[in-house]
């Protein structure tokens, strides 16, 4: 079967988008991991590039994360996901036991890591564009469960007080939003999100500047729930709710 040709990506944006998870991360994986990012001297715009190739070895040759840490952000599944289903956790433990048996050598991981993104494929959602059919009451606090069911909503890896492209929470009476990294959300305001799964999404509440200046939920205001899946990234799917009401105003 032929490679998937490598490409440029430009930006830490379009690297968090590649790689499945937010621009910080991004940053701190390249300070802290030693992920290959290359920077343009005296550039103006975007600064910062890398090759996918480099990134998809970069994946496969952490031997600490090369199927449980650095592939779940590839692939965009996390650990609730894997213990969900006993497939997935399986393929995972076999691909932990040939790195073993094999000493450890990066020929066995790569073999590993790509048993487990078969499995993670069989399981993966079939796509479709992303719909949302429920969201639980938002209150005016910071720290609560917020619910979203829906379908063909992707799959992606947990996180505590960031950003990614795929889900925004927007306070349209307050004009701020929460969650999306694009120009417009120039606010600072983050999500935890607990899990991210085909059918729900658990969020766990807000984080980063919430509070500051007039970023802060309040009784009556009303909210745009936004989706884009992850794998496909159709979107965005919308519902509108009222802080602390729970009623709905679907368009």
């Amino acid at each position: 079967m032929a490679e998937t040709p490598a490409r440029r990506l430009v930006g830490w944006k379009e690297l968090a988008e590649y790689l499945g998870t937010s621009p910080r991360t991004v940053q701190r994986w390249e300070q802290e991991k030693g992920l290959p990012v290359r920077r343009v001297p005296a550039s103006k715009g975007h600064s910062v590039f890398a090759d996918s190739a480099e990134l998809d070895r970069w994946l496969e040759s952490k031997p600490h994360a090369a199927i449980l840490g650095a592939q779940q952000q590839s692939t965009g599944v996390n650990e609730v996901l894997i213990r969900r289903h006993p497939a997935i956790r399986l393929a995972v433990l076999a691909g932990l036991a040939l790195a073993l048996v094999a000493a450890g050598t990066g020929v066995a991981r790569v073999h590993a890591t790509r048993w487990y993104k078969s499995a993670v494929r069989a399981l993966a959602p079939s796509g479709g564009r992303p719909a949302i059919t429920s969201v639980s009451a938002i209150q005016a606090t910071a720290n609560q469960v917020i619910i979203i069911k829906g379908h063909s909503l992707g799959i992606h890896t947990y996180y505590a007080n960031g950003d990614t492209p795929f889900i925004a929470i927007r306070d349209q009476t307050a004009r701020w939003a929460a969650g999306r990294t694009i120009p417009e959300n120039w606010d600072e305001v983050t999500l935890n999100v607990a899990s991210w799964s085909d059918s729900e999404i658990v969020v766990t509440g807000f984080a980063g500047a919430y509070g500051q200046h007039w970023w802060q939920l309040n009784s009556g205001d009303e909210i745009e729930v936004a989706i884009w899946n992850p794998q496909t990234r159709q979107g965005p799917a919308l519902y509108h709710l009222t802080v602390a009401s729970g009623q709905l105003a679907r368009r």
